[in-house]
């Protein structure tokens, strides 16, 4: 054995022996002159956008100090790149959302899904036509809560491609189903139902609700309906409640209807008599029979529901339409009340927004309600996912009313902006250049932009500076907006690339 395992090593000895001199290539006999590695391999160089990456946080965190320099107390910011929190002040702290809280009503509904809205037009099932075809009975347009049934007269003054449901297209189909039957005239009328959302109001001056200091106040002031941001509510809405309107969609010109089912029965029965179908009664409201009890002669049914959310966003009344939805989605009574109770104890939650009952306090789904309160925290958490409804539903800067004031760098920018008296604010996000995707949201409340009269200065004393109401492109958020459209800051990828080799 001993003499085995000796020859057994001087064996594997002389191969390797072998096996070395095959892979030895032997003495060089020539050098190579190609430039030489300035870089090195293992150089930060050689991957310039991480070198970049603290020096442009640093930038970035510094350009939003500068602009919440000398903000007002009440002013909270939050800013994330990817995972990073880059910037936060007073992310909790209560303040009033103005129209950003639309992100809000708009994550609430989409967390209970569902499709679209329906209206129906039919007539009792027990309706006769007689051998000179008129229909012995009323025409019954069924609201089913759709919040962008519209003419298009109304829609192409806005000049965008929001989402709408062509009342013009209804009233067709209703005339070729009438004509289909026989029908050349009607004994009776056009009723408009709205009984979907029953015992709501028309708008919130009527309703109390206890403020953030336990004081009972409506929920709208008599100015803030009069504004017009919102029409009429009501679950069989033509033109957003709105009876006359001009070509300017200044909404303080539109005439809002007293009655919106009564007026949406009203263009229908105008469409009948134009095509030739007499109607014997006036326009009115009521209930149409029950789903087993009526004949259906037209349906249109909404976009779905993913298109409508958008438009949420720059329409303050389907924005308060969609609060009601969730009261009636969430299986309670169809109100606004509820809805804003659903909002509160499980939309928000089930949307995964940090919901705080003590920080933020929903009164109505558009914001015009100066009871509203909410935080940066629930602002940015509501867009952070860029698969969210609500990131989703941002729409690009160009579209918003601070392309004004948009820096001309702004690479590609979605943004919900506010300003409204004494508040003003952005929420948004940002997909730089390098592909960084910044998340952004800002709220400020300054109660000095609207000042009550006070006593006339002393002699040889400056009154005040009256700075007046926020407006769009308010200041703030003109800074932040340049601020978040800087990134990335530093120096460029090509002064941080490797260095090119000497003689190259």
């Amino acid at each position: 054995m001993p003499a085995l395992i000796l020859a057994v090593a001087v064996g594997g000895v002389v191969m390797s022996d072998r096996t070395d001199a095959d892979a030895d290539p032997g003495i060089a006999t020539a050098v190579d002159t190609g430039p030489d590695l300035i870089t090195p391999i293992l150089s930060a160089r050689r991957v310039p956008g991480w070198l970049r990456e603290p020096t442009s946080d640093s930038l970035l965190s510094g350009s939003i100090a500068d602009v919440l320099n000398g903000a007002p107390s009440a002013t909270c910011v939050k800013v994330t790149r990817g995972d990073m929190l880059i910037a936060d002040n007073n992310t909790s702290a209560p303040i009033r959302p103005g129209a950003l809280q639309r992100l809000l009503t708009l994550s609430a509904l989409d967390s209970l899904g569902g499709s679209g809205f329906r209206t129906e037009v039919a007539f009792s099932a027990d309706a006769e036509i007689d051998e000179d075809g008129v229909l012995h009975g009323d025409i019954y347009l069924i609201g089913g809560g759709d919040p962008v049934l519209s003419t298009r007269p109304f829609i192409d003054r806005f000049g965008d491609d929001r989402a709408f449901t062509n009342f013009t297209e209804l009233a067709g189909q209703t005339i070729i189903g009438l004509r289909t039957l026989g029908v050349t005239g009607i004994d009776g009328g056009v009723i408009g139902d709205e009984s979907k959302y029953e015992d709501i109001s028309r708008d919130y001056r009527q309703e109390d609700a206890t403020d953030v200091d336990g004081d009972g106040q409506p929920i709208w002031t008599s100015e803030q309906a009069a504004s017009n941001t919102v029409g009429p509510l009501s679950a069989l809405l033509v033109n957003n409640g709105f009876s006359e309107w001009p070509t300017n969609i200044d909404p303080a010109l539109n005439m809002r209807a007293d009655d919106p089912a009564e007026t949406a029965a009203g263009l229908l029965d105008i469409r009948l008599r134009a095509a030739g179908i007499d109607v014997s009664d006036q326009p009115d409201t009521g209930d149409a029979p029950a789903v087993l009890e009526r004949q259906t002669i037209a349906i249109i049914d909404s976009p779905p529901l993913e298109e409508i959310l958008p438009r949420s966003l720059v329409d303050a009344t389907t924005a308060e339409m969609l609060l009601i939805e969730i009261s009636v989605r969430s299986g309670s009574e169809p109100s606004r009340l509820l809805g804003s109770l659903y909002l509160v104890t499980g939309g928000l939650t089930a949307a995964g927004l940090p919901f705080d009952i003590i920080s933020s306090r929903p009164f109505d789904g558009s914001g015009l309600s100066s009871l509203n309160r909410s935080t940066c925290n629930m602002l940015h958490a509501a867009i952070a996912s860029a698969d969210s409804a609500a990131a989703r539903a941002l729409p690009p800067i160009a579209q918003t009313s601070v392309t004004a004031c948009a820096p001309q760098r702004v690479g590609d920018l979605h943004v919900l902006a506010s300003s409204d008296g004494t508040t003003t604010g952005l929420a948004g996000r940002f997909s730089a250049d390098n592909g960084d995707e910044l998340v952004f949201a800002m709220l400020v409340d300054d109660p000095t932009r609207v000042l009550v009269d006070e006593e006339p200065a002393a002699e040889g004393e400056e009154s005040p500076e009256q700075l007046g109401p926020f407006d769009n492109c308010s200041d703030m958020q003109a800074a932040l907006l340049s601020a978040i459209s800087g990134h990335p800051y530093g120096p460029t990828l090509e002064t941080l690339s490797p260095l090119e080799a000497a003689g190259g």
